[in-house]
């Protein structure tokens, strides 16, 4: 029961530390410029964490399973504590921006390894798709808190404040993980996993809900700017309700995965976003419209994530579960990168055909699983 308690604790903690990193450090970002230079550098600050992250999900979920989970996750959420004090510490931007990168591929070791943790802790399934409901919801929490407590610290304490708030969080993480039980490392690579039905289903489905859920906030975010002339601050808010509702649903997703199966909580997260992207494509381009039809995108998202994990944990060998969860969460980044370059160059050509191409691409997956069965 401790070493459960412990891995969900572990694994969750750490979601929310490395989502609500790059919430806070978003925010930051102009005060951070005006301390170390506003320059054309200033941007890998948030894009050099995220491509390092994005590289390394894969090979780091497979070094999980190489060196043991428990261990990579150690050493990774340390390495991520001690770059984030150098952030803090740091005078000028070359060195901040050398320690985002390694702080990328730290988070990148982090987040497969609790995932793999906290699957070979918790071996009842509907206690694990429990499990991932919360961990689910924990990073959900991270980004809806992320901005506004970003904003706060770095009004009250500057910028280097957002990243020693990171130090303690970690801190937290790496003490539970010892009370997790250790994993043996038995699997090098993709050999023999590629063509495992949950493998396939599950990554497509990943790369679908954020290619579509953050293709939708792209565009909208660029309709309610260009087009209808909104603030930015008048934009952060229409997202604020989709966002906000992706914590229960994270939650719901968990336990409901748990009765019915994740297949099942699959197909009602397609099925709402399908009806809330459509529902945007047609909708009258007013502001209470756009939060109305983003509401069941956020749901629908808040249901796939959880389910889209546990279908994936459930479906490869524990001890290839490391890959596994890396696999399906490159898949997702390679998603969310995707989703402006596509739907940016057909937005020039239509807003309802970019967000219908979002809804196709969300439908996907469910025909995939329905010729698999």
């Amino acid at each position: 029961m401790v070493s459960t308690r412990s891995a969900v604790l572990s694994s969750s903690l750490s979601f929310f530390l490395i989502t609500l990193n790059a919430s806070m450090v978003t925010t930051a970002l102009p005060v951070i410029g005006r301390d170390l230079g506003d320059g054309p550098g200033l941007a890998w600050v948030l894009t050099g964490y995220s491509l390092v992250f994005a590289i390394f999900l894969l090979p780091a979920g497979v070094w999980a399973d190489r060196v043991g989970a428990r261990r990579a996750f150690m050493l990774g959420i340390g390495l991520f504590a001690a770059m984030s004090v150098v952030c803090a510490l740091v005078g000028n931007l070359v060195v901040l921006l050398a320690a985002r990168a390694v702080q990328g591929a730290a988070a990148a070791a982090v987040l497969p390894a609790g995932l793999s943790m906290l699957n070979a802790s918790i071996t009842d399934p509907a206690d694990r798709a429990r499990a991932v409901g919360r961990w689910a919801a924990a990073g959900a929490v991270a980004l809806v808190v992320g901005s506004p407590l970003g904003g706060a610290i770095t009004t009250a304490f500057g910028w280097p404040g957002t990243f020693w708030l990171s130090v303690p969080v970690a801190l937290i993480a790496l003490a539970t993980a010892p009370h997790t039980p250790a994993t043996a490392a038995r699997s090098w690579g993709l050999r023999g996993l590629l063509g495992a039905p949950a493998v396939v289903v599950s990554s497509l489905t990943g790369f679908a809900l954020n290619f579509s859920s953050y293709g939708a906030i792209f565009v909208v975010t660029l309709l309610l700017q260009q087009d209808l002339g909104q603030s930015a601050w008048t934009t952060g808010l229409v997202f604020v309700p989709m966002t906000v509702l992706i914590i229960p649903s994270n939650l719901l997703a968990g336990r409901l995965t748990a009765r019915v199966g994740a297949r099942r909580i699959l197909l009602v997260g397609q099925g709402l976003m399908i009806v809330g992207l459509v529902g945007l494509a047609f909708a009258p381009a007013e502001v209470w419209q756009l939060v109305l039809w983003l509401l069941p995108i956020g749901a629908g998202a808040g249901l796939i994530a959880p389910a889209a994990t546990t279908l994936m944990l459930n479906g490869v060998p524990a001890e290839r579960s490391g890959l596994g969860a890396g696999l399906l969460n490159a898949a997702r980044q390679f998603g969310s990168g995707a989703a402006p370059a596509i739907l940016g160059a057909l937005l020039t050509v239509s807003f309802r055909l970019s967000v219908l191409l979002a809804a196709t691409v969300i439908a996907l997956p469910a025909g995939l699983r329905e010729a698999r069965r």
